[in-house]
């Protein structure tokens, strides 16, 4: 069954509301144009404009909501109130504003090492913990190879994690940072249940706070399976995930066309893009120029 010419247009127009809102600042419709301009069929057009729609972009205004939260509930689950503490202020107690009450310090840091410069994520991270969240730069540190001592908590920030390979290898090298005590946490903005699950068993001492939650639904597969289902896909002769391993062929990226992980996420950040996102988005090639830049 093809496609009508209204509904590529339908979503084409959509798209181009969510440009113009600037919902997805900084992504324009002139990058979306140049973009779509490589598929070349009806079938790949309409995948193209799929994928745009069902995008889970996030800006850095939504990153610090979704991490304000977790942060909440690591400071509750730290430092709980007491029956009789009316003015508990969580905000006050993550910032080390004395007295602690169990005489504990809040440290954050991002989940790289010492020695290795943060990235654009990172930057990020830090700049919201100053100056939205009143965290002292005292008190923003890095993973390295440590026992965290009694008096301390350490929570390893970042905008998000989604096979969990970063953040477990950097604390396999940090040595007994995150091993055998209950004051280390991992705080994210958004979370995969993959990432989860591999915490859990590398490091099962360690808690996960999180804002947004992922799941195998939300991996490339499942999305298309959806559309098939809800009748976003009108092309019975061709499954959209088969389509998009074709083009990606073509495009010389096929070896990693679900992103690290083979997760296939749709994921994009205001600041950059996850490499567990779909390469079509973000990958360069000699035969293909990306939407959106690493």
């Amino acid at each position: 069954m093809d496609t009508s010419l209204s509904d590529t247009t339908k979503l084409k127009e959509v798209i181009r509301k969510l440009c113009t809102t600037k919902i997805r600042n900084p992504l324009t419709m002139e990058r979306v144009r140049t973009w779509l301009k490589q598929f070349s069929t009806p079938e790949e057009q309409t995948l193209a404009l799929l994928i745009l729609k069902n995008l889970i972009y996030r800006t850095t205004d939504q990153i610090e909501s979704c991490l304000r939260q977790a942060l909440k509930e690591a400071v509750l689950h730290f430092e709980p109130p007491f029956d009789d503490e009316p003015d508990y202020d969580w905000r006050r107690i993550l910032t080390n504003v004395r007295p602690v009450r169990s005489g504990k310090f809040f440290y954050l840091a991002p989940p790289i090492a010492a020695a290795a410069s943060p990235g654009k994520s990172g930057e990020l991270i830090a700049r919201l913990l100053h100056s939205k969240f009143g965290v002292e730069r005292s008190y923003l540190t890095y993973c390295e190879e440590r026992t965290i001592p009694e008096d301390e908590y350490l929570l390893v920030v970042d905008d998000g994690s989604f096979t969990g390979s970063q953040i477990t290898d950097i604390f396999k090298v940090s040595g007994q940072l995150m091993r055998f005590h209950s004051r280390g946490a991992v705080i994210l903005s958004i979370v995969h249940e993959d990432a989860i699950q591999r915490l859990n068993t590398d490091f099962p001492d360690v808690k996960i706070f999180y804002g947004e939650l992922l799941t195998k639904k939300d991996n490339f597969k499942s999305v298309c399976d959806n559309w098939i289902s809800n009748g976003n896909w009108p092309y019975s002769d061709i499954h959209p995930y088969d389509l998009y391993v074709s083009i990606a062929n073509r495009a010389g990226i096929a070896s990693s066309a679900e992103g690290f992980g083979k997760l296939g996420l749709l994921v994009v950040y205001e600041h950059g893009i996850p490499d567990n996102t779909l390469n079509l988005l973000w990958e360069r090639s000699s035969n293909w120029e990306p939407l959106f830049e690493r």
